[in-house]
């Protein structure tokens, strides 16, 4: 657990480190508080985050949660599924219900 401010922020136990990645900090899109820092690899827009690139979290995620929700205003961020083919933990992510930036 981290603390940064008033907020607290989780180690995310299940963790690694990727090649090729840059970090991106994650907000709520309602009240604009960070979220999560994630590893993204390639370009694009963030789509999903696979649970195991997600470094530390507002949300403790040794539980696996179903789904993220807003640790503040309480709004869904994401949906967690098994992709099929890689066979991965991953967050479907809300189109609208966030905005990510560079730490």
């Amino acid at each position: 657990m981290i603390q940064r401010g008033d907020r607290t922020f989780y180690k995310n136990p299940h963790s690694r480190k990727v090649r090729g990645f840059h970090l991106i900090m994650v907000s709520c899109g309602y009240c604009k508080t960070d979220f999560a820092l994630y590893q993204k690899v390639g370009k694009g827009v963030l789509l999903r985050m696979y649970a195991d690139r997600i470094i530390k979290s507002a949300v403790d995620l040794s539980s696996k949660p179903g789904a993220l929700f807003c640790p503040i205003c309480n709004k869904q961020l994401a949906t967690r599924v098994t992709l099929k083919r890689k066979n991965k933990e991953a967050y479907i992510m809300i189109r609208g219900a966030f905005n990510y930036r560079t730490p």
